[in-house]
């Protein structure tokens, strides 16, 4: 039996070469498109297998460079987290001042009606002092 081998080999680089091309054009469209690039992605697009692209050092390093990079890379979720953190400072701080404000009144009014009592029970500057009688 005679196998046409030559005839597989120029079928299996036809099938690269399309390959090939489909993924630049995806990875090309995706950056006009400004749509998040990533293996997944651009294998959907091109309708060929996330492995192959890995495979494929030139796509891989196509894919690398083009993608979008993640939340974490770009900063967004660490100062997402420092913007929780200072909001929950903030709120713990007003719930102090609140608390705070709250004990302030209520001590000023004790003050007023410690002030008042004394008022009444002490003399007035420069008035008469009552007379108490002392007994020997």
């Amino acid at each position: 039996m005679v196998r046409n081998l030559a005839g597989l080999k120029r079928s299996a680089q036809s099938r690269s070469d399309g390959a090939m091309s489909r993924a630049t054009a995806a990875i090309r469209k995706m950056q006009s498109e400004e749509v998040d690039i990533n293996f997944r992605s651009v294998a959907t697009q091109a309708g060929v297998s996330t492995a192959w692209l890995y495979r494929t050092k030139s796509l891989r390093d196509k894919i690398m460079k083009a993608r979008t990079p993640s939340p974490i890379v770009a900063g967004e979720v660490p100062q997402h987290r420092q913007r929780l953190s200072q909001e929950r400072v903030v709120a713990t701080l007003r719930l102090r001042i609140r608390t705070l404000e709250v004990i302030n009144r209520e001590l000023k009014e004790q003050l007023e009606t410690v002030y008042g009592e004394l008022a009444v029970v002490q003399p007035k500057p420069g008035g008469l002092a009552p007379k108490v009688k002392m007994m020997r």
